[in-house]
C-alpha cells in the first residue's frame, strides 16, 4: 500500500495537510487571506479564463432559467419589457458620450477626471429620468401600446440608480480587473434571475422583470462602492477635462444617434405591424442571441480592448502583432456556435419553450446574423479607436444608415415585413469591407483569420440545419413524439 493510501486509511492525512498549509516554507501559502490571494492570483493570468467560464455558465443558466420563466410569463410580458428597454436605450444613446471608452483609453485617468465624468453622468441621468417619466404616455403611443405607459414611468427611476453608482466598473476595466468584474457579473446575474423567477411565480406578469431590474441595479450600486476599488465619489467640475471629454464624444454622439435608427427600427416596426405577442417572441429570441454573443462582447470589452490599449500606449507597432492571436480560439468557437443557432433555431425554440413561443425560431436565426458579423467588426472598431481614429465609428454608422433605408424599403416592397428584419440585421455585415480596409491600411489585416470566422459559422449552420431536418423527419414518421 502506498504512503498516501496508508495516510488516508489511518485518517492522518487531514492533519498532515493542515500542517503543510500552515507551513510557509513548504511552497504552499498560509491560510491568511492575503497570502492565499498572492498565491492564487498569478495562476489566473489576465482573467480571460475566468471570464470565459463565467460567461459560458451564465449562458447555460440563462437558457435554463428561460425554461422556467417562459412557463410563468406570456410572450406579451417580453413585449412590454422590450418597449421599456427600447425607450431607455433611445434616451441613453441620444446622450451617449462614450464614457467607458474615454476612461479606458485615457492616458492618465486621475481622480479629478473620474469625478468630473461622474458628475456629468449624474446630471445627464437625472435629465433622462425626467424625460422618460414625463413622456411615458408619448413613448407608449409611439409603440402603439398605451397600456405600457405606467411601466415606462416607473422604470425611469433606473436612470437614477445608474447615476448614483460609482464608476468602479469603468476604472476596473481600465485596470484590467477582469476576474473581479466577471465574478460580480455572475453574482448579479444569479440574483436577478432568482428574483425574476420568484416574482414571476407570484405576479405572473411583466412587473416581475421590472422588479428584478431594480434589484439588479441596487446590487450593482453596492458592488461599485464596496467590492471594487474606486475613486472617491463627489460632485466635481473641471472645465478642461469636460472639454476634453466633449472633444472625444462629439463624434461618438452623432454615431450613437444613428445607432438608434439602426438598433430600434426592428422593435418599432414589429410593435406597429405585428401584435405585442410577436414583439415578445422577438425579444425572447434577442435574449437567447445575447446569451451566446455576450461572451465575445465581454471578452472584447474587458480583455482585448484594455490589453490592446495598454500595449498600444507602450509600443504602437508591437501592438499590431497582438490583434488576432489572443482572441482566435474564442472567436472561432463562438462563430461555430452562432452558425449552429442560425441553422437550428427552430429546433432550439421547440426544445426550450412551450407552444406559446413557437415561431420565435425565425427571429433567432435572423438576429444571430448581427453578432456573427460583430466577431469581425467589433474588435476592428475598438482597435481603430485605440489608435486614435475615433471618426471610424461614425463613418461605420453612416455606412449602415445608407444601407438600411433603401434595403429596408426594397425588402418590405418585394418580400414583406419579415424581410425588413433581415435587412436590419445585415447592417453589421455591410461594414466588414470598410473595417478590413482600415486594418489593411494599418498593416493588421489577415484575411485567413477573417475567413476562418465565417467558414466555421457556415459549418455550424449546416450542422444545425441538418439536425433540425433530422428531428423533424423523425417526428413526421412518429418515431419521436411532437414536442
Amino acid at each position: 500500500m502506498s504512503l498516501l493510501a496508508q495516510m488516508h486509511k489511518s485518517r492522518v492525512w487531514p492533519h498532515c495537510l493542515m500542517l503543510s498549509v500552515f507551513r510557509n516554507g513548504a511552497g504552499l501559502p498560509s491560510l491568511d487571506p492575503q497570502s492565499l490571494k498572492s498565491w492564487i492570483r498569478p495562476t489566473l493570468g489576465d482573467g480571460s479564463t475566468v471570464l470565459i467560464v463565467v460567461q459560458v455558465s451564465m449562458t447555460f443558466l440563462r437558457l435554463f432559467s428561460n425554461l422556467i420563466i417562459t412557463r410563468l410569463l406570456t410572450p406579451e410580458a417580453y413585449g412590454v419589457v422590450g418597449i421599456i428597454t427600447a425607450v431607455s436605450y433611445v434616451l441613453t444613446m441620444v446622450t451617449d458620450m462614450g464614457l467607458r471608452a474615454f476612461i479606458v483609453r485615457h492616458e492618465n485617468a486621475s481622480d479629478e477626471l473620474i469625478q468630473t465624468v461622474w458628475t456629468i453622468r449624474l446630471i445627464r441621468n437625472i435629465i433622462l429620468a425626467s424625460i422618460m417619466f414625463l413622456g411615458a404616455d408619448f413613448f407608449a403611443s409611439l409603440y402603439n401600446a398605451p397600456e405600457v405607459a405606467t411601466a415606462i414611468r416607473v422604470s425611469s427611476a433606473l436612470f437614477i440608480f445608474d447615476a448614483v453608482s460609482s464608476l468602479a466598473h469603468f476604472t476596473g476595466e481600465r485596470e484590467r480587473r477582469v476576474i473581479r468584474l466577471s465574478l460580480l457579473d455572475f453574482a448579479q446575474f444569479i440574483f436577478v434571475t432568482t428574483t425574476t423567477i420568484v416574482a414571476a411565480y407570484f405576479l405572473r406578469n411583466y412587473w416581475a422583470i421590472i422588479i428584478a431590474s431594480f434589484a439588479g441595479s441596487t446590487l450593482k450600486i453596492l458592488a461599485s462602492y464596496f467590492l471594487i476599488p474606486h475613486t472617491p465619489v463627489r460632485i466635481h467640475w473641471n472645465k478642461d477635462l469636460a472639454l476634453e471629454l466633449w472633444n472625444f464624444s462629439r463624434i461618438i454622439i452623432p454615431a450613437s444617434m444613428i445607432s438608434i435608427i439602426l438598433t430600434q427600427t426592428d422593435k418599432f416596426f414589429l410593435a406597429n405591424f405585428f401584435p405585442l405577442e410577436e414583439l415578445g417572441k422577438f425579444m425572447l429570441a434577442s435574449t437567447i442571441a445575447f446569451a451566446i454573443s455576450s461572451l465575445a462582447m465581454q471578452y472584447f470589452t474587458r480583455v482585448f480592448y484594455p490589453r490592446f490599449a495598454q500595449e498600444h500606449r507602450a509600443d504602437a507597432e508591437a501592438a499590431k502583432l497582438k490583434y488576432y492571436e489572443p482572441r482566435r480560439p474564442l472567436t472561432l468557437l463562438i462563430a461555430f456556435g452562432l452558425g449552429g443557432v442560425i441553422g437550428g433555431a427552430d429546433l432550439i425554440v421547440r426544445i426550450l419553450f412551450n407552444d406559446l413561443y413557437l415561431g420565435a425560431g425565425i427571429y433567432l436565426s435572423i438576429i444571430c446574423l448581427g453578432p456573427l458579423a460583430q466577431l469581425s467588426v467589433f474588435p476592428a472598431e475598438l482597435a481603430m479607436v485605440t489608435r486614435g481614429r475615433i471618426s471610424t465609428a461614425l463613418t461605420a454608422k453612416i455606412i449602415r444608415l445608407c444601407w438600411i433605408a433603401p434595403a429596408g424599403f426594397a425588402a418590405f416592397h418585394f418580400f414583406g415585413p419579415i424581410a425588413v428584419i433581415v435587412a436590419i440585421f445585415l447592417t453589421e455585415a455591410i461594414t466588414i469591407p470598410y473595417f478590413w480596409r482600415l486594418l489593411s491600411k494599418d498593416g493588421i489585416l489577415n484575411l485567413r483569420e477573417e475567413a476562418a470566422i465565417f467558414g466555421l459559422a457556415a459549418l455550424g449552420c449546416a450542422i444545425g440545419w441538418a439536425g433540425t431536418m433530422f428531428i423533424e423527419a423523425l417526428i413526421a414518421k412518429d418515431i419521436l413524439p411532437s414536442f
